[in-house]
């Protein structure tokens, strides 16, 4: 730029060269990061594309050996479980009582044998003290045996490297 003048007052010239020089200079750092993380972005795009087409291709393929019409777990997961206002409505309760109690990342159902009520917190069935003292023998004596296992094989190993010393005497 010519010293002395204002950007509004260079003459033409000066703006085509000051063009041409940009043109020409390519691309800032922070353009280059920005073209980057842009270019990355299409990619991750592309990958999850290409793995749901990778998925549709696997589902029809199974659906074809196995005779059974194309079953997609994503597709029926979203279309079934909450489409009711009322089931929505229950779900959102049942997870506002677990963030009450600290238990939000934890989805307790029937099987977990736990009642979540909202006046009374969580309902828990009595414990079998019996299945739980037969479990714990079961424990201690699993691992009684690796102990002695693990035992046996040292002084196995100590006795081979012992043998070896004498053989080496």
């Amino acid at each position: 730029m010519s010293e002395g003048w204002a950007a509004w007052e260079l003459p033409a010239s000066e703006h085509l060269r000051t063009v041409a020089e940009v043109l020409r200079a390519g691309p800032t750092p922070e353009e280059r990061a920005r073209l980057k993380l842009e270019d990355d972005e299409k990619k991750a795009e592309r990958s999850r594309v290409q793995d749901a087409v990778f998925a549709d291709d696997t589902v029809a393929f199974r659906a074809r050996i196995n005779g059974t019409p194309a079953h997609t777990p994503l597709a029926s997961a979203a279309a079934e479980p909450f489409r009711d206002r009322e089931a929505a409505a229950r779900r959102r309760a049942a997870i506002e009582i677990l963030k009450a109690h600290d238990l939000a990342d934890v989805i307790t159902g029937g099987a977990s044998g736990c009642v979540l009520d909202p006046n009374v917190g969580i309902l828990e069935p009595v414990r079998d003290e019996a299945q739980r003292a037969e479990l714990d023998r079961a424990y201690e004596s699993g691992r009684a045996e690796r102990e002695a296992e693990w035992g046996r094989r040292e002084v196995n190993r100590y006795r081979a490297q012992l043998a070896e010393r004498w053989a080496a005497r």
